[in-house]
């Protein structure tokens, strides 16, 4: 209940902030999503979407679930027919590993940032104890002029089935906030769009992703600064929850690592992985090109990535929403113990999670691009080398996602039980930057 004060007490100081610096909010024209009380996450079906009530009266939630060859997949969005929504998404998976081990693992997007490559090498440098950083603004996401919802289906490509969904937001209003949540710019963004493809192939799973982040058509300075985008890069912040039954160990570049612990501010790598006593449950592949259209044309760069310490994030506009994931949280934790044995607590707060990790783009300069990562997930962990001593034995947690400004959320309401609509139309809506899953056998 503290956790639920907190967040309609941090989103009201927001929104006064926000306004002192001069800005209206807006919001999103959208059609009315339905969402009755008392409707449930209709588990016992292969697949399917609908929307959720939330403790919050005219903020619901958009989920997709999958239940198939013995994993079970839960996609979750904030959306609402009276509000400009928190864009936050969040994407779990639950399976069952070797050795009877049982695991939980989701991702969710942080923050979308901007930084200054002064150095060039790929990823923004912070280091908070002496003060240094390469970020400039954190992007938040406001609200958008309308959306699309891709509603969950099943394909059948050869004998694998495909299940696929999406969300696409359009005419996107946002800001860029500095470390202290002065706004310095207010921007228009054409739309955010993602859409996934799961399937399971042999003893993994796979998440195929599609994210689009389309240009910036307009930037408003609101200080004496004159706020441009050239030559700047932009970042995205994820993190990664887990639960596992027997003793996990996040591993970066062949050696244990957690965000939680980690001296090295910044370690750039091109995979993480999680790994359950001396087997490999699930890996994040980094490094894929992405596609930056340009006025001049499309062009084709190499995205960067690195595994971060939880003393690289910057406080204030990062933690304001990190209460607004406990209704996530919910959701989550009445579902998997009716499927499962694992805890029913499930944490989503950043700074507990063992794998935080920036997905960088070099080459920005507020043009169009589109990323299209895949995460593969090993139902039947494979054996590695043994390696150093176990770094966790506690809980992961993934962290919030980014924040968005929205109108005066009311009144807490004693949460609804979640509930199933059935409804397969598309919806126009509100939109959440997408979440790449580290997949397992978690995704976005």
């Amino acid at each position: 209940m503290k956790k639920k004060i907190l967040t309609i007490i941090t989103l009201g100081l927001l929104l006064v902030t926000l306004a002192s610096a001069g800005f209206v909010l807006h919001s999103p024209h959208v059609m009315a999503i339905d969402s009755s009380a008392g409707e449930t996450v209709n588990t016992g079906a292969e697949y399917s979407n609908a929307t959720i009530g939330s403790p919050i009266d005219g903020l619901a939630i958009w989920y997709v679930w999958i239940n198939t060859n013995y994993t079970q997949v839960i996609y979750l969005a904030f959306v609402s027919h009276r509000y400009p929504p928190p864009v936050i998404t969040f994407f779990g998976q639950h399976y069952m590993a070797g050795n009877d081990t049982e695991v939980f693992v989701g991702n969710t997007l942080t923050a979308m940032e901007v930084y200054n490559d002064t150095n060039r090498n790929g990823v923004p440098d912070v280091n908070l104890s002496n003060g240094t950083s390469e970020l400039l603004y954190n992007f938040a996401v406001n609200s958008s002029q309308s959306f699309v919802i891709t509603p969950v289906q099943k394909t059948l490509i050869g004998n694998e089935s495909h299940y696929t969904w999406g969300l696409r937001y359009n005419t996107i209003d946002g800001f860029l906030l500095t470390e202290n949540q002065n706004a310095g710019a207010k921007v228009i963004l054409d739309y955010l769009a993602s859409s996934y493809d799961f399937y399971v192939q042999d003893n993994a799973s796979y998440l195929k992703t599609n994210f689009e982040i389309g240009k910036i058509l307009n930037v408003t300075s609101t200080s004496d600064l004159n706020v441009t985008l050239d030559g700047l890069s932009l970042s995205l912040l994820y993190g990664t929850s887990v639960i596992a039954s027997k003793t996990y160990t996040t591993v970066v570049n062949g050696e244990p690592y957690n965000s939680t612990t980690a001296q090295n501010p910044t370690e750039p790598t091109q995979s993480g992985e999680i790994r359950i006593e001396d087997t490999k449950a699930y890996e994040c592949i980094f490094g894929q090109n992405y596609t930056l259209s340009r006025d001049s044309g499309n062009v084709t760069w190499p995205s960067q990535s690195a595994a971060v310490s939880d003393q690289t994030v910057p406080g204030g506009i990062y933690k304001s929403v990190e209460s607004t994931l406990s209704f996530f949280e919910d959701v989550l934790s009445g579902l998997f113990p009716k499927i499962g044995n694992l805890p029913a607590t499930i944490n989503l707060d950043y700074n507990v999670s063992s794998f935080l990790y920036r997905v960088c783009y070099p080459q920005w300069d507020g043009y169009a691009l589109e990323h299209d990562p895949t995460y593969i997930a090993y139902l039947t962990p494979i054996a590695v080398p043994e390696i150093s001593p176990p770094v966790m034995f506690v809980i992961g947690a993934a962290i919030i996602g980014s924040v968005t400004l929205i109108v005066a959320l009311l009144d807490i309401r004693k949460t609804r039980r979640i509930l199933p609509n059935q409804s397969g139309s598309q919806v126009a809506g509100p939109f959440r930057a997408p979440t790449f899953f580290c997949s397992s056998s978690y995704g976005i």
